[in-house]
């Protein structure tokens, strides 16, 4: 999965979530999510981000579980008040499935987006983008220089709070002080940035050599293929 071209991937997985979204099988998201762990581990992909990823997919699996299983029709019984009776609630196995089906569609989404997020480079993305996709290279470049500036915007953001404590200044957590400091010194980076760009050459023409070549090769086709006919069968005999 780490030599997939990130394009064709990001293809791959739209198209995947596109045709689940249509689809009521927990059979169908059952084995997608197979699908997607097996080649999470083959890739070697940390455990523990997985776990970290999977951790609100949890939460709100279980919260559209529980919300399809009270509330289906036929699933619950109430009081001649109209009041809910959590004592007598009756779990038909329609409303059972639909929970279930509904709970697999939120980690079926989860684990292709984490097929694409774990297995993916930001950088040989973003140069696949623009060379294969023909993303204009101003905003390319724009989102390349963004995403470089976080680390050191989270840095920032760290040493004003630190500043205001070494001064005696209460901070609350919600406190917008520190975020307007680092909003400002953020705005002088990214003119420096752009300052730096222009002096260097950079235009924003699309005739120009890159340093990371991507290309489509012959087993991008085969993942996209294989992968989207697999969902494809799945999605018509299900």
């Amino acid at each position: 999965m780490l030599k997939i071209n990130p394009s064709i991937k990001a293809a791959t997985v739209l198209i995947g979530a596109l045709l689940i979204s249509f689809s009521y099988s927990a059979l169908l998201n059952s084995i997608i999510i197979g699908v997607c762990l097996m080649l999470l581990l083959v890739s070697k992909a940390r455990i523990t981000s997985i776990l970290k990823i999977l951790i609100p997919a949890t939460l709100a699996a279980a919260s559209l579980f529980f919300a399809a299983l009270m509330h289906t029709n036929g699933s619950m019984a109430e009081h001649a008040s109209g009041s809910l009776n959590f004592g007598v609630m009756s779990y038909s196995i329609s409303s059972f499935y639909n929970a279930v089906q509904l709970a697999l569609r939120i980690y079926a989404y989860a684990f292709l987006g984490m097929l694409f997020a774990l297995t993916t480079d930001a950088e040989e993305f973003i140069y696949s983008l623009m060379q294969q996709c023909r993303l204009s290279p101003k905003f390319a470049y724009g989102v390349l220089a963004a995403y470089h500036l976080l680390p050191t915007i989270q840095r920032e953001y760290a040493s004003i709070r630190m500043a205001y404590k070494v001064k005696g200044c209460r901070i609350s957590p919600l406190s917008f002080k520190p975020i307007f400091s680092m909003l400002v010194n953020t705005m002088h980076w990214s003119e420096h940035v752009a300052m730096a760009m222009e002096s260097k050459g950079f235009d924003g023409s699309t005739n120009r050599t890159y340093s990371i070549q991507m290309s489509v090769r012959w087993y991008d086709l085969c993942f996209f293929i294989l992968f989207t006919a697999m969902i494809v069968i799945l999605f018509l005999f299900l």
